[in-house]
């Protein structure tokens, strides 16, 4: 049986791959996610990626203050638990595209 395999996630332009190593005590694939707070990555326009189980964002839209249940973050998939966050404040002002200063913002439509 395969010990390990790769998925890329794909969101705004960007592609981020992850290892998978199979646990056989569980008998499942575990993923590595990366902690982006600790190690930022950014799409070409600007947007942060998050894990799905961040918390603490001031931005955060719904009744949590995780990513997961925010509108703003774009995930390939809905059952994946990384995505890139749409909130325009939390764009990276480096980004050819960055928006006004306002912040003015709402949640995307079209994933």
């Amino acid at each position: 049986m395969q010990k390990e395999k790769l998925k890329t996630f794909q969101v705004d332009g960007d592609r981020f791959t992850v290892p998978y190593h199979f646990d056989e005590r569980s008998d499942i694939f575990i993923g590595q996610f990366p902690s982006f707070e600790e190690e930022p990555r950014y799409t070409p326009n600007g947007r942060p990626w998050k894990n799905a189980v961040s918390i603490g964002c001031p931005y955060a839209a719904g009744d949590y203050d995780d990513c997961g249940s925010c509108p703003y973050l774009v995930k390939a998939n809905p059952q994946d638990i990384i995505g890139v966050c749409f909130h325009e404040r939390l764009r990276s002002s480096a980004s050819p595209e960055a928006s006004d200063p306002s912040g003015e913002t709402t949640a995307p439509t079209d994933h």
